[in-house]
């Protein structure tokens, strides 16, 4: 049965938005997209037929969609089928992206404070002790308390809402990515930001984080799981590969 463009363009309107919401592995992932775009073509031959149609359009194809859920639902139900595939993410490159998250936050958090140091370097000047601003003057000393707490505000910012937000709403933080790795639910489905949370306790308490590994090792090793993982119910994957 011969499918106008609009019902092609519908078909892989849909598969796109339903792989980007599905989690699998890169060969599983090839595998789905070929079954889901059969699949999408039988069913709008179907409606079409059904209407006594020997041309396919988008409505056909929209048609089909309800039948067989929406792009998320389908995405949901597949990521859950496939979630047992995944290849979780063991504890040397997690160890990699946290150390690349750490140098990373050291970095942001140092050019923040940058102008806070500059201003203390002028506390020290023999030169004249206020720095113009906006025509009037403004006593260094001032600026270099509002700045500090500017900045002192901005790194508890950096330092607590790095995982949470980007895990959060990403699934993986700058070093998670590099590495190819991405936060999900042990279902396979996206976690939000109270997995993010749950999961990223040990690193604000002090020293937590190295027991937090040693679970890890000692007790869900096969799980591939820190002991915060399992109180989240979240599991570190290789996105990619």
């Amino acid at each position: 049965m011969e499918f106008a463009e609009d019902a092609k363009q519908e078909i892989e309107k849909n598969l796109k938005e339903i792989m980007r919401n599905t989690n699998a592995d890169d060969r599983d992932r090839i595998e789905i997209e070929k079954e889901l775009r059969s699949t999408y073509y039988e069913a709008a031959e179907s409606a079409a037929r059904s209407r006594g149609a020997a041309r396919v359009t988008a409505a056909d194809v929209v048609a089909a969609k309800a039948d067989m859920g929406s792009p998320l639902e389908t995405a949901e139900c597949l990521t859950k089928s496939y979630a047992g595939t995944l290849r979780r993410a063991g504890f040397w490159p997690r160890l990699a992206a946290f150390l690349i998250d750490n140098i990373i936050m050291v970095v942001a958090s140092l050019i923040i404070m940058a102008p806070m140091f500059f201003v203390m370097a002028a506390l020290d000047s023999p030169t004249d002790s206020a720095i113009p601003l906006a025509g009037n003057s403004m006593p260094v000393y001032t600026l270099a308390f509002a700045l500090m707490f500017v900045t002192m505000i901005s790194v508890i910012i950096i330092a607590f809402g790095y995982y949470i937000v980007l895990e959060g709403r990403y699934g993986y933080t700058a070093g998670k990515y590099l590495l190819g790795l991405k936060v999900l639910k042990t279902d396979g489905t996206k976690a939000g930001y109270k997995e993010a949370l749950l999961r990223n306790l040990s690193k604000y308490i002090n020293n937590l984080i190295v027991i937090d590994a040693l679970i890890m090792l000692i007790f869900f090793n096969k799980e591939k799981q820190r002991g915060f993982d399992r109180i989240a119910n979240t599991m570190v994957v290789h996105a990619r590969g």
